[in-house]
């Protein structure tokens, strides 16, 4: 197959009246060796698995809602962070990795240009001589909020750090995924962009629950949540519609958002946000309090980058926020937009309250197959090999 030439696409990136520059998104092949980011380059300390060795294991990660980001000005395609709020539900990611003595990389499933990237670096990385086989599947929901990216990531590289020993550990692997993070070009060819990440869904990939981080990578707090109920809906909203008429690519119309309205507001009223946060959502966190925790994130809805999320799908932000506010107002602790949307959620502990909100949405004429009802993972990432189950609840590995 002939590839088509490479292109950029140039993105203006304004986080203030005077912070003003061009950041490029340029596409580049799997594994393409300029693109890949070693760990002396991201604060690890350099190791190698030289020797070729045969394993095998499979992987399950549950998928992330993001609803926030602390400060978009803290990120951009060459250095991962923002920090922000992730909450593990059971919908879910797969991966069946195999190491092989062979040096080639067999990449079937879904994602293939993201398995076969995360495959190639952390081959390089390490010196590793053998090879993979990998077997990707992520949650089928695209460029919805749900990161369908994120967690490919994930669980093709937990996968291979696994099959190979962990060579990395907790912390070390996020940082690895953050700073090689990439999406398909939405150009639709063999080709990947550099993506924006904060960490949040290699984070709950690993350890599951609701957590709270801050820059650079780094995992502040994770409180288990059981027991609760999570209703998710991806609204028909006209961004949608503009999305797959093709007006806009996903990841054109993502990119313009995040560089430009949402760093501006960010940039106003970051100070307040992490106010809110310190004293309000971290507290409640502590106390496991889901309601607080609802509380805070209710008052983030309306401020700085999630305000310019909720805006880009329609009259200002009405039609998310209608879902926003109904979820409360029916009962539900703890509702907002995750990512950039159009997803919304709610979180509940009462049946009743569960109850309700369903019937909300079937008197609004929400079809069944945009809603989801799960729970919260509180287990995050589980690994099968030779049959036998385990995950990583209570190892020194998971602690960072």
């Amino acid at each position: 197959m002939v590839l088509k030439e490479k292109q950029a696409i140039e993105i203006e990136v304004i986080g203030g009246p005077f912070d003003r520059i061009t950041t490029v998104l340029q596409e580049f092949e799997p594994g393409q060796k300029d693109f890949i980011v070693h760990p002396a380059q991201c604060g690890i300390e350099p190791r190698s698995v030289p020797e070729a060795t045969e394993r095998e294991v499979e992987v399950t990660i549950p998928a992330r809602l993001h609803p926030t980001v602390l400060d978009m000005n803290r990120f951009n395609t060459s250095r991962p962070g923002g920090g922000g709020m992730g909450i593990g539900v059971g919908i879910y990611f797969t991966a069946k990795v195999r190491s092989t003595t062979k040096p080639e990389i067999v990449v079937k499933g879904e994602r293939p240009l993201i398995a076969t990237h995360f495959a190639m670096v952390l081959k390089e990385i390490l010196g590793y001589q053998g090879g993979f086989e990998v077997e990707l599947y992520d949650h089928k929901r695209r460029h919805v909020g749900m990161g369908s990216s994120a967690g490919s990531m994930t669980a093709a590289c937990i996968g291979i750090n696994e099959v190979l020993g962990r060579p990395f550990n907790n912390r070390e692997l996020r940082r690895i995924i953050g700073y090689n993070a990439c999406e398909e070009s939405p150009r639709g060819n063999s080709y990947l962009i550099r993506g924006f990440e904060t960490g949040i869904g290699a984070m709950v990939g690993v350890k599951g629950g609701i957590l709270l981080a801050t820059d650079n990578l780094e995992l502040i707090y994770q409180v288990p949540m059981p027991d609760t109920k999570v209703v998710i809906v991806i609204p028909d909203v006209p961004s949608l519609t503009d999305e797959f008429t093709g007006e806009k690519t996903a990841a054109e119309s993502e990119v313009e958002l995040l560089m430009r309205r949402a760093r501006y507001l960010d940039y106003l009223q970051t100070g307040t946000k992490s106010q809110i946060v310190l004293l309000d959502m971290l507290p409640a966190m502590v106390q496991g309090n889901l309601q607080g925790i609802g509380d805070a994130l209710f008052d983030l809805c309306f401020l700085g980058s999630k305000r310019a999320e909720c805006e880009q799908h329609g009259i200002s932000g009405t039609h998310i926020y209608n879902y926003i506010a109904s979820f409360r107002e029916v009962g539900a602790e703890l509702a907002g937009m995750s990512s950039v949307g159009p997803t919304v959620f709610a979180l509940t502990k009462k049946e009743d309250v569960l109850s309700r909100l369903l019937a909300f949405l079937a008197s609004n004429g929400v079809t069944k197959s945009r809603i989801m009802v799960t729970e919260v993972d509180n287990t995050g990432a589980k690994i099968v090999e030779n049959g036998i189950e385990r995950n990583y609840t209570g190892e020194s590995w998971v602690s960072s």
